[in-house]
């Protein structure tokens, strides 16, 4: 009788922890399709020798970004749009302000409480960073720096 007081909860779990990543490689399924589309369209475009992060950025238009090194062993960000007849844009990552610039533009400004994420996208005005915090109210904001020139772009605040 022990031995089912033990069996049962440990086999729900299991059959819990298999549902729960079923369900999560599901969901990120189309995600993964879209940045190999993007990978594969690019091909020789993307002009890296490897491969550190890859994500999409959301905007008015939606983008796959790639942040890897080229052949020269130099930091690249290659933007892969949606929309085939769209240039691929790519920059150097010594061209722009780095990560650490735009997050201390961000404190000499508004006093984040926690920053939630920081990543490159590309906007009308060209590549930004797109810099997601709580303030001390806990309210949602979007802060964008631009990477070219390291000027403030536009914040969106409260949401």
């Amino acid at each position: 009788m022990k031995k089912w007081m033990v069996l049962v909860p440990a086999g729900l779990i299991l059959i819990i922890l298999a549902f729960s990543i079923t369900v999560y490689s599901v969901a990120r399924g189309p995600l993964k399709d879209s940045i190999d589309q993007a990978e594969a369209r690019a091909g020789d475009g993307l002009q890296l020798s490897s491969i550190e992060e890859s994500y999409q950025y959301n905007s008015t238009k939606t983008y796959t970004v790639f942040v890897g090194t080229n052949e020269n062993q130099e930091k690249t960000i290659v933007f892969v749009p949606e929309d085939n007849e769209e240039e691929i844009v790519t920059r150097q990552m010594n061209e722009g302000i780095s990560e650490d610039e735009a997050i201390a533009m961000l404190n000499e400004e508004d006093a984040p409480s926690k920053i939630l994420s920081s990543k490159l996208g590309l906007e009308s005005e060209g590549p930004v960073w797109e810099i997601i915090y709580q303030d001390e109210e806990e309210t949602l904001n979007y802060y964008y720096v631009l990477f070219d020139s390291g000027e403030w772009w536009r914040t969106i605040r409260n949401l």
